[in-house]
């Protein structure tokens, strides 16, 4: 897949310390691990960067695990929140929005989501690579 920018969508991944913001808009509850989608969105922002996310923790593998399936790490938004802490993000922002997805609105039926918002600014890091300490 290529981005506007002449990039592979997983070249971006390799691009440490040269965002100054990323959005994730009903997307972290897509992965079998929403640590690693946490480190890599810390790894390419630059110190001082923000993190801007919407959407719910559905977790789309829930229910398919089998064998030879990945697992899938399923935690609530309070951990999701203090892994992001230890990967080095403070919250500046937070709030509970009522959304709906791909909903049709003349339709009878609409599903409703209370999805998390936040947005969460990359501190910087000390000489040893590990988040600066608060003031």
């Amino acid at each position: 897949m290529r981005t506007n920018f002449g990039l592979s969508i997983f070249q971006i991944f390799i691009l440490e310390g040269k965002w100054d913001a990323v959005a994730t808009c009903f997307f972290i509850d897509t992965a079998h691990n929403v640590v690693e989608y946490i480190e890599i969105i810390s790894n390419i922002l630059k110190d001082g960067g923000v993190w801007i996310n919407h959407g719910p923790l559905l977790y789309h593998f829930a229910d398919t695990y089998a064998p030879e399936d990945e697992m899938s790490i399923e935690i609530s938004l309070e951990d999701v929140k203090r892994i992001a802490f230890h990967y080095g993000f403070e919250l500046e922002t937070e709030r509970t929005i009522e959304t709906t997805y791909t909903a049709n609105p003349t339709s009878m039926m609409q599903n409703r989501y209370f999805a998390a918002f936040w947005t969460m600014r990359k501190k910087g890091l000390t000489a040893k690579g590990v988040p600066a300490k608060e003031s």
